[in-house]
């Protein structure tokens, strides 16, 4: 990512910090007035002593008064940055609220960085380019006609595509984005499953059709976050795919994983776009994300209200949104543990939203059956395979998330073991761990929660057999 580090940080330097940060830069900022800065920008800021810590692929002077603005190039110089890397950025003409445009006049962040050091020092052709851009908003203003027909534009584009994809998809930040926001759930972007635009479900799901499919074709409903998705397998040697053949032409099964997906989001999920269909089972694979996201949650939405949730989502996304310096769990890497949070606050979580889960699927008339997903640590003896894709994980979690190798290996059985019991009075929970405890196979492939296809079909033929036993197979 290009880096850019803007001195000063009156208007000028606050235009400059929008414009550079919509292009995609990534951007840092300091100033001799920095201890009274409003402590949303503390991410952002370098103290003046260290700007030579950090390589910047240019550095913006954005001080209008010329004098003044030669003083500190000539400082910047004497401290060690390369006069070839220093531009002046003198006027606070772009605002936030000319986003939309920007596309209209600047390129990739390559692109413009490129141009940037063309030119000499003032950037007139930037300037110019800035000058045109507050025109087209002014003029864009007064003429809402020129608007509504790039809304028509659009849609005519990227047919078939709801706003937020199309949002995601006009995106000049689209190559650092992750995730699309719908109201109320989250969406991963995929870069292999890609047939569906709207919500890279790994299948094409055609509701319309659904909601109006033949009264003797049973919609089964899957729930579940990578391990359900199978990403990282064709879709042939999926446990949807296995069901589906179990279960016949009798029955449509359809998989809604999402990467990352929590119990609740999965809850979130069905309720937004799955409830309408009425389908007549509901399955949730769950827990092993559960686990791992429940111990950086914040302790007050976890303990007193039960949500355990994407803090990488739901929390990095206000965070940006509210510019706000507050260090985040799901930040902070191998120290991603909130001492605050017990195993205990985690089962109590899960069994409220698998209780809610359950109520709202019965109210629409379904059937609703979660199943605690195969996890590795439950597994009693690891085949060669399993040994060493964990000995390599172990290495890789070191590295970006160290707590999670004291989850997995120290945490995770006991865990199972715990919800199991608390959910004990829950006829409608079982734990697929049953199918791989005694098995000496290689079930586990690329992660402790992702299952290959032997281990997939598996517990695709005992899901079958619990569905045969509940009467639910006709």
């Amino acid at each position: 990512m290009q880096k850019i580090l803007i001195y000063g940080y009156g208007w000028s330097g606050q235009s400059a910090f929008a414009l550079f940060s919509a292009l995609g830069f990534l951007c840092k900022v300091t100033d001799e007035r920095i201890s009274s800065f409003n402590t949303s920008l503390e991410s952002f800021l370098v103290l003046q002593q260290d700007v030579l810590r950090e390589e910047f692929d240019v550095v913006l002077v954005c001080i209008v008064d010329n004098e003044i603005a030669r003083e500190v190039k000539e400082k910047l110089i004497k401290q060690g940055i390369k006069e070839e890397k220093i531009r002046f950025f003198q006027n606070y003409i772009y605002k936030d609220k000319m986003l939309s445009l920007v596309k209209n006049y600047f390129g990739s962040a390559e692109e413009v960085l490129s141009e940037i050091l063309a030119q000499d020092l003032t950037l007139p052709k930037l300037n110019e380019k800035l000058q045109a851009l507050l025109q087209e908003y002014h003029t864009s203003r007064t003429n809402t006609q020129d608007a509504l027909k790039l809304r028509e534009e659009a849609k005519r584009q990227f047919e078939g595509q709801n706003l937020f994809s199309i949002l995601y998809e006009l995106s000049w930040k689209k190559a650092s984005l992750d995730h699309i926001s719908y109201p109320g759930f989250n969406v991963g972007i995929s870069q292999y499953k890609r047939e569906d635009k709207n919500f890279y479900f790994i299948k094409k799901i055609d509701f319309a059709s659904l909601r109006n499919r033949k009264k003797d074709l049973k919609l089964v409903a899957c729930f579940g976050n990578s391990a359900l998705r199978c990403e990282y397998l064709p879709l042939e040697e999926t446990i949807s795919h296995y069901l589906q053949e179990k279960l016949g032409d009798e029955f449509l099964v359809l998989n809604f994983g999402v990467t990352g997906y929590t119990l609740y989001e999965m809850m979130m999920l069905y309720n937004a776009l799955v409830f309408s269909l009425k389908p007549e089972i509901v399955l949730s694979f769950f827990a092993g994300t559960d686990f791992r996201l429940g111990y950086s949650a914040c302790e007050k939405m976890l303990k007193e209200h039960f949500l355990n949730y994407s803090s990488y989502w739901f929390e990095r996304d206000y965070k940006n949104t509210a510019k706000s310096s507050l260090p985040l769990y799901c930040e902070r890497g191998s120290r991603d543990t909130n001492a605050d949070v017990n195993d205990c606050d985690i089962i109590a979580a899960l069994k409220v939203r698998l209780e809610q889960f359950n109520a709202v699927v019965s109210a629409g008339g379904g059937a609703f059956l979660a199943f605690i997903q195969p996890l590795l640590p439950c597994k009693l003896e690891w085949h060669e395979e399993e040994k060493a894709m964990r000995t390599k994980e172990r290495e890789v979690l070191k590295k970006s998330a160290a707590s999670h190798n004291d989850i997995i290996d120290f945490k995770a059985a006991k865990l199972v073991s715990d919800l199991n019991h608390a959910t004990s009075t829950l006829d409608y929970v079982f734990d697929l761990n049953c199918v791989i405890r005694e098995s000496k196979e290689a079930l586990f492939t690329n992660h402790w929660i992702h299952v290959n296809a032997k281990g997939n079909a598996l517990c695709a033929d005992y899901v079958a057999r619990i569905l045969q036993e509940r009467g639910l197979l006709g």
